[in-house]
């Protein structure tokens, strides 16, 4: 039973250790092949506006691994803003940036943008 917990307990330590934070001042992450990053952002459904990667064909050195929804807001609470999480798993070694606008339909029309520069070595 004990050895049991030791090997969950590990082979939970090592799956965090794959997961690396992106500097928010910074907005840069650096990652070798294999390790994963996500990106965190406020966005407020409600309001028709939401967060796209506009330059995704152009991004070869990570893939996406999809992203989540999560909110503290009452149920059925509208106007509340929710937490939108996209993580990217690392494919190739390189840098690239990742460009997301926070728009409606038009994204040359876009409230606010965030740039996220990924280095892969």
């Amino acid at each position: 039973m004990y050895l049991g917990i030791i090997v969950l307990l590990l082979a939970s330590c090592k799956a965090q250790q794959k997961l690396v934070a992106i500097d928010t001042e910074t907005n840069e992450v650096v990652l070798k092949q294999g390790q994963s990053c996500e990106i965190e952002f406020i966005t407020n459904a409600s309001t028709g506006f939401w967060w796209q990667l506009v330059n995704e064909e152009e991004i070869n050195i990570v893939k996406s691994a999809g992203d989540r929804y999560t909110s503290n807001a009452p149920k059925g609470m509208v106007g509340a803003s929710s937490h939108r999480f996209w993580k990217f798993d690392a494919v190739q070694k390189g840098t690239q940036t990742l460009h997301f606008v926070y728009a409606r339909d038009n994204i040359n029309q876009a409230a606010r943008t965030r740039d996220i520069t990924i280095t892969v070595k």
